[in-house]
């Protein structure tokens, strides 16, 4: 059986492998299921935003990445989703990346399923120095290098 930890970081690659994108607020929407009013007036900050992240998703049509399977993340969103996906949290879990730190075990550094965090951002330490992370709207849910000197916090969600 699949322990959460692992189940975590599968469900971070799925995200990456169907081209999530990143929308301000978002948890795990289809995009497919997304109009472009939707995306001006209920998730993103601003119209130069919401351009940013419509441009993001023609880009995926262009290239046929667009599919049913094609979901929407901000920084948080995409963790508390997989949290809640693999049952390590309650299904509506639902807190800021600031927030997300406090709530586990710190740790003095990441091994594979633990969060690392900066003032207003959050991503997953996936092992051999890579993270997970919705980066942007202009990259969506991508694997990062890890370097140590751009987080100042790290936890273990699955620490007991």
């Amino acid at each position: 059986m699949m322990q959460l930890r692992d189940k975590f970081i599968s469900l971070l690659v799925k995200a990456v492998n169907n081209h999530a994108i990143y929308l301000w607020s978002a948890q795990g929407e289809k995009v497919i299921d997304l109009s472009e009013e939707e995306i001006k007036m209920k998730y993103e900050t601003s119209e130069a935003n919401a351009k940013r992240v419509i441009n993001h998703i023609n880009m995926l049509k262009q290239y046929n990445w667009l599919t049913s399977k094609t979901k929407a993340y901000d920084c948080s969103g995409l963790i508390c989703h997989c949290l809640s996906s693999c049952k390590r949290e309650s299904e509506n879990f639902d807190l800021c990346a600031d927030d997300l730190i406090k709530r586990y075990k710190k740790v003095d550094y990441p091994t594979a399923g633990c969060l690392v965090h900066r003032k207003g951002h959050i991503g997953a330490y996936i092992g051999y120095d890579n993270i997970i992370e919705a980066k942007g709207r202009d990259y969506g849910v991508v694997v990062s290098p890890f370097y140590r000197t751009e987080w100042t916090d790290f936890c273990d969600p699955f620490a007991t």
